[in-house]
């Protein structure tokens, strides 16, 4: 059992993290991509590889733009101020809510202590030496 497979219950996730929220604002650079890398309940490697996808090309993007300047630039920053200020908002309340967690012993930051109550609950067989085939 890995520890990166250990997520906290989903009805303790903040309104920010719940899927109703989480599936409109995929448009919303760099949100989505900030929601879903921080979060402790997606922790999936599909979903955390367009996370970065997203904003990695999203930035590029953007950098592009700026490049040419003018309508586009504001255009583009018409589109992507937005997605900022809630990315802003959402890590301020998620700051304040992890906190919270952590103190209800929800979510535990040193892996070394969330893997020594693992193997408490669940004891590693002792490994058999290698076997040699005659």
């Amino acid at each position: 059992m890995k520890n990166e497979n250990i997520s906290p219950d989903e009805e303790l996730k903040p309104w920010y993290y719940q899927y109703w929220f989480l599936y409109p604002t995929f448009i919303l650079w760099p949100l989505w991509s900030i929601l879903i890398l921080r979060s402790p309940w997606h922790n999936g490697v599909l979903s955390g590889a367009i996370a970065w996808a997203w904003l990695i090309s999203g930035g590029y993007l953007i950098i592009k733009r700026a490049e040419l300047g003018g309508t586009v630039l504001g255009s583009t920053l018409a589109f992507v101020v937005p997605g900022i200020l809630l990315t802003i908002l959402t890590q301020i309340l998620w700051l304040k809510d992890k906190n919270k967690l952590r103190e209800e012993g929800v979510i535990v930051d040193n892996p070394t202590l969330l893997t020594g109550a693992i193997r408490k609950r669940n004891p590693r067989r002792k490994p058999q030496g290698r076997r040699r085939r005659h």
